[in-house]
């Protein structure tokens, strides 16, 4: 084996909670004012997560996507841009109270004395993913980070695994070896993302997506709870060792 095992994490729902964003979601919910239409089928994480991957710090372009994103939900234009201005504002002052999922940490510290190297592949903005590298002291534990900023090509297309690895490798004195790198991730186009990568794909069914989604991603592995990772036998072999 070349180089230790690495590891890429989603951000939202991998490494936090992303509670934050459902609550902001919960309350714009209860709104009739917003005349909310074809939301039987979704959760409230689909609403905050359609909200926060069209948001930017271009106040003009993020206002154009979410206008956009939410005509079938809110078919009122003034209704909106109201929703727009007031689901910006609220969603970032409960951010600071988000933290990591909970067993990741220990995880994370008990393969990184294994030499597991870590990094973040994420579709969110570069603002925020900074925000939490500060508030959760993530340089502790992750050596490489990309965000929607980092890359002209979100997920699922595979270019942000390249980028991270290119961060990596920077640190390392060998050649990226494919079979030692996994993506875990909580949605189908973090599967899609690994798979179009040629690296291998973890599915968490812990966070946000489906189960029945995930599996049609095909994923290499499938995981009900993170803690589970440690029975990977990559990982198992490296802590027995």
């Amino acid at each position: 084996m070349s180089h230790p095992p690495i590891l890429l994490l989603d951000f939202d729902g991998v490494v936090i909670t992303q509670k934050a964003l459902e609550y902001a979601a919960l309350i714009h919910l209860r709104k009739t004012f917003y005349k909310w239409q074809n939301i039987k089928h979704l959760r409230l994480i689909d609403i905050a997560r359609l909200f926060e991957e069209a948001d930017s710090q271009n106040k003009i372009k993020a206002l154009i996507k979410v206008y956009r994103v939410y005509k079938r939900f809110i078919p009122s234009r003034w209704r909106r841009i109201f929703f727009f201005i007031r689901f910006r504002r609220m969603y970032p002052k409960y951010e600071k109270y988000e933290t990591f999922k909970p067993n990741l940490e220990g995880i994370l510290n008990e393969l990184k004395k294994c030499g597991v190297i870590f990094g973040i592949v994420s579709n969110t903005s570069g603002e925020r993913l900074d925000f939490f590298r500060k508030k959760l002291n993530l340089d502790s534990y992750f050596s490489a980070f990309v965000s929607r900023d980092d890359t002209p090509l979100r997920k699922p297309h595979g270019y942000p695994v390249f980028v991270a690895l290119k961060q990596i490798k920077q640190n390392l004195k060998s050649p990226i070896d494919k079979t030692n790198v996994f993506l875990i991730g909580d949605l189908p186009t973090d599967i899609e993302c690994a798979n179009n990568a040629g690296i291998i794909s973890i599915a968490l069914l812990s966070g946000h997506g489906t189960k029945n989604g995930l599996e049609k991603a095909n994923p290499s592995v499938v995981l009900r709870e993170i803690k589970e990772i440690l029975e990977i036998d990559t990982f198992k072999k490296l802590l027995l060792d």
